[in-house]
């Protein structure tokens, strides 16, 4: 038999990479921005991860908070607007009605005078003529003339009275429509600053569920990780107790009996390398079919009396009865390639080099155990001289 490869367990460890960001939003300018995490090889978990997720979670949070507030900030700011608008209409609707009542008193005003000074005539050369017929008729003409200056006089009051109240006019609605345009502002404004936020609030959403579904992805990584490690544990122990069983059957298997035709080509074989036991070879040959009598495939591909993969038998292989042929299931063919190959490990050379050679027969310790202890029990009953 060829040696065979000594299973053995690799651990595998599984390392999964994680970017970690971190989302700034700024309150105060209606601005946010996403601040980069640690480098991207930095390793992670997905604890941190999740933790991350909250933590821009309650962050996205607070940003809907306040775009809240600002649309209701908002919603003021309009209802100042439509207020102002109202009063800078109603302003301007009363500076109209003055500037039309100051045009009004003017007009009567001047037209009383013209009645006066002028009475019923239309022509310069009659002008003052009810002045000049109230005094001819026995009038004063002093106290007519004064009359006629404290009626211009009123008339002149009245007119500055209506001029004043139409400037008021004017400056309460030039004072409306300066606070219209102030709200108006304003409005435009909280709608600016309540757009910026909501961009904030989209981009910290947007991270939000990045940030998930990153946390879900190494919690898989996680999970995977942990079942391979038990996958590992449950194999590594299903293959100590498996080598405990094999070890405790071998420990019970003790040399049998040789047959003639066997014991002969073992004793030749032997006599190819010196210093090498005929015993071990019966003991090899016993192990690996029972003199022959399992010679079929293993489960590895081992084939014919002493158990030879194909490939380590076209290396070593040894026409060992001399018919030109050499045949992996002859038995004198296997036994002297067996020899060949123990002879070429180091099998002649004293016990610990027989073990050498014996382990690459077959990667066990307790294979190798084995081996020695039925090859042993053979020389002890004299096999082999």
């Amino acid at each position: 038999m060829i040696p065979r490869p000594r299973p053995r367990h690799l651990p595998v460890r599984l390392l999964v990479p994680a970017c970690v960001a971190a989302l700034v939003i700024g309150s105060t300018a209606g601005t946010a921005s996403a601040a980069p995490g640690p480098s991207s090889g930095a390793p992670t978990t997905a604890a941190a991860a999740r933790a991350q997720a909250l933590a821009a979670q309650a962050a996205a949070e607070e940003a809907g908070a306040q775009v809240q507030a600002v649309q209701a900030q908002l919603v003021r700011s309009q209802a100042a607007v439509a207020s102002a608008v109202s009063a800078s209409v109603r302003a301007q609707v009363g500076a109209d009605a003055a500037d039309r009542a100051a045009s009004r008193e003017r007009a009567l005003a001047t037209q009383r005078v013209r009645s006066i000074y002028m009475g019923a005539g239309t022509s310069q050369a009659r002008r003052g003529l009810a002045l000049l017929t109230s005094a001819v008729g026995g009038g004063d003409p002093v106290v007519t003339v004064r009359a006629y200056e404290v009626v211009r006089r009123q008339d002149e009051a009245g007119v500055a009275r209506a001029e004043a109240a139409a400037r008021a006019g004017r400056v309460a609605a030039s004072t409306e429509g300066a606070g219209a345009v102030a709200a108006v502002a304003t409005v435009r404004d909280v709608g600016q600053q309540l757009t910026r936020m909501q961009d904030a609030l989209a981009a910290a959403q947007a991270k939000v569920q990045a940030l998930q579904g990153e946390a879900a992805r190494l919690q898989a990584a996680e999970d995977a990780a942990e079942a391979l490690a038990a996958a590992q544990a449950a194999a590594a122990a299903a293959q100590a107790a498996a080598a405990a069983s094999v070890a405790q059957r071998a420990a019970g298997v003790r040399a049998g009996a040789v047959p003639a035709d066997y014991a002969d080509l073992y004793v030749r074989a032997a006599a190819t390398c010196a210093g090498m036991r005929p015993a071990l070879l019966a003991a090899v040959g016993q192990v690996e079919s029972g003199h022959g009598v399992d010679a079929g495939t293993s489960s590895a591909g081992a084939q014919g009396p002493m158990q030879f993969l194909p490939s380590t038998f076209a290396a070593y292989g040894v026409d060992g009865d001399g018919d030109g042929a050499v045949r992996i299931d002859d038995a004198a063919d296997a036994v002297f390639s067996a020899a060949r190959y123990l002879c070429a490990n180091g099998a002649g050379g004293g016990r610990d080099a027989e073990a050498a050679a014996v382990f690459r027969y077959n990667h066990a310790d307790w294979y190798v155990q084995m081996v020695q202890r039925v090859a042993d029990e053979l020389a002890a009953r004299g096999f082999g001289g």
